[in-house]
C-alpha cells in the first residue's frame, strides 16, 4: 500500500494546487515513485470537446508527472461551485467507493500518493440527510494531512478554526504550509501567532513566484 498525504486548506483558492504542484515536483526530482490524486474537482473547462481538469493538468505541467489525467480524479465537474451543488446540477452524484477504488488503483502503481482536497476542510460533497465532508474522504483513505493557509488578514481566524475542527475530528495533521507570503509585518506576525498557538509544525513558507519548495519529504511521510 502506498504512503500518502492529504493537502487541505483553510478555504477555497488558498493555494492548495500550487503547493501540491511544488511538492509533487520535489518528489519527482528526488526520484520518488509518486503520483498526484484529486478525488473531486469542480470548475473544469470544456476545450475542443473534452473536459480539461485544470488543477490536475497544472500539477502535471509543473511537476513533470507522467500519468493519464483520467486516472488522477474520480469526479470532475464543470460547474464552478461547491462539489455538492456541482454534483446535483450535473446529475453525477458523489460516492466514496469510486474515490477509494481510484486511489487503490494508483496505489498499485506508485509508492507515494499526494492527495489534494477540494475547497477547505469543511467542504461538502453531498447534501443529503447525512452530508459527506472532506473529513470522510481523509478517513476513508486512511491518510494524514497538511494544512495550507494564507498569511494575510483573516489567516489567524481561518487557520485556527480549521485546526480546532480537524483535531476534534481526530484528523492527524503533519504540519502547516503558508502560501502567498509577501514578507509584510502582518504576515510575519500571523505566521508566528498561528504556529505558536496551534502547536503545528511549520513545514514551509512559499509565495506565488516560487518555483520550488523547501520541505522535508521524509518527515512528512514518516520515514
Amino acid at each position: 500500500m502506498s504512503k500518502s498525504i492529504f493537502i487541505t486548506g483553510t478555504g477555497t483558492d488558498i493555494g492548495k494546487t500550487y503547493v501540491s504542484a511544488l511538492i509533487m515536483k520535489k518528489m519527482i526530482n528526488e526520484n520518488m515513485n509518486a503520483c498526484y490524486f484529486k478525488p473531486v474537482l469542480s470548475g473544469a473547462e470544456r476545450r475542443q470537446g473534452r473536459i480539461y481538469a485544470g488543477d490536475i493538468e497544472y500539477v502535471k505541467e509543473i511537476s513533470g508527472l507522467n500519468e493519464d489525467t483520467k486516472n488522477m480524479g474520480s469526479f470532475i465537474y464543470e460547474y464552478p461551485a461547491s462539489p455538492h451543488l456541482a454534483a446535483k446540477l450535473e446529475n453525477k452524484p458523489f460516492n466514496m467507493e469510486k474515490v477509494v477504488n481510484s486511489y487503490n488503483k494508483l496505489s498499485e502503481k506508485y509508492d507515494y500518493i499526494l492527495i489534494e482536497g477540494a475547497g477547505g476542510i469543511f467542504c461538502p460533497f453531498t447534501d443529503d440527510y447525512k452530508p459527506i465532508y472532506t473529513k470522510e474522504i481523509i478517513k476513508s483513505l486512511n491518510t494524514s494531512c497538511i494544512l495550507v493557509s494564507n498569511t494575510g488578514l483573516g489567516a489567524i481566524n481561518n487557520a485556527m478554526l480549521s485546526v480546532y475542527y480537524m483535531r476534534d475530528k481526530k484528523i492527524d495533521i503533519k504540519g502547516i504550509i503558508f502560501n502567498d507570503y509577501k514578507d509584510s509585518l502582518i504576515e510575519q506576525e500571523n505566521i508566528k501567532f498561528i504556529t505558536e498557538n496551534s502547536k503545528l509544525r511549520l513545514l514551509a513558507v512559499v509565495n506565488h513566484k516560487d518555483n520550488n519548495i523547501n520541505i522535508d519529504l521524509k518527515n512528512i511521510f514518516g520515514e
